[in-house]
């Protein structure tokens, strides 16, 4: 008897932690009205971008990683501006101000944003710069489509990712209990990540830097944001992509790596193997 009352219990609590902590009440589109970024309505939802600089250009693709959204890469901007690129940020699926579409957010979905927005822009062939995950998409999309890329930057990128305890939960759980383990522990934790490195001070960067994380908490609270965030860390966005390097490598497409010796998630080991793999045409 005494088992019965203790596992009730727990599965209230359980069940009351989920519904307090729900921080989902606004819509996509709602979220953005004020973002004066642009928008096109691609197939799996609409994508908020910004597109700076002159036609004539050179295009640059910043692709933002699996948290921080683009507005976080403003500052890259106008260094890229200076040397005369036309410079092209966008929101993938599920975070910033682009759409949550409820189809699961794969490393394919994502490729095909980008190749959607591309082609929304008649842009042709482009410089890929990809952080982490959006290494992966820029990766993924080179390997489909070498013709269509001039350039490729790596910044930690996402090959063989070093996946922590909670995560690897996460990524074996059943989908109710993934869906309550996203809500009342790893977005509570990505919050307080992003909070962690927000400076003080009232100097130029320190506001900008905690714009950006205000902005990262508050896409939050976008209806599908858990959902879409959840996805990522369960398809095979995540999961090993050396592959696509082998494909990239294969196509002589000049690459340029940059990444830390010592840092925990993404392994310098796996990240010099993809480097091995180009016999030409890379900078470390």
């Amino acid at each position: 008897m005494n088992t019965v009352v203790v596992g009730g219990a727990c599965a209230g609590a359980a069940a009351l932690a989920y519904k307090v902590l729900s921080r989902e009440s606004i819509t996509a589109s709602a979220f953005r009205k004020a973002s004066k970024y642009k928008i096109a309505h691609l197939s799996a939802g609409a994508t908020a971008y910004r597109d700076l600089g002159k036609k004539g250009d050179t295009v640059l693709v910043i692709i933002h990683g699996g948290t921080l959204g683009s507005l976080a890469y403003v500052p890259y901007e106008a260094p890229f501006l200076a040397q005369h690129f036309r410079v092209i940020t966008y929101d993938q699926y599920g975070r910033g101000f682009s759409d949550r579409p409820e189809a699961p957010l794969t490393l394919e979905v994502l490729r095909q944003q980008l190749e959607e927005l591309l082609d929304h822009l008649n842009i042709h062939t482009a410089v890929l710069y990809g952080v982490s995950l959006g290494a992966a998409v820029a990766a993924r999309f080179a390997a489909v489509a070498p013709a269509r890329v001039a350039a490729l930057g790596f910044q930690v990128p996402v090959i063989r990712m070093h996946h922590p305890p909670a995560l690897r939960v996460l990524m074996a759980a059943p989908p109710l209990v993934r869906a309550w383990f996203a809500r009342v522990l790893m977005i509570p934790m990505l919050i307080r990540r992003g909070e962690s490195v927000a400076p003080p001070g009232t100097d130029a960067r320190a506001v900008a830097v905690r714009r950006v994380i205000a902005h990262f908490k508050e896409q939050f609270t976008v209806i599908g944001t858990e959902r879409c965030i959840s996805s990522l860390f369960t398809t095979d966005a995540l999961r090993d992509r050396m592959a696509d390097h082998v494909a990239v490598a294969a196509t002589r497409i000049a690459c340029h790596y940059a990444y830390a010796t010592d840092d925990p998630e993404m392994p310098r080991a796996a990240i010099e193997e993809a480097i091995s793999l180009h016999s030409k045409g890379c900078v470390e």
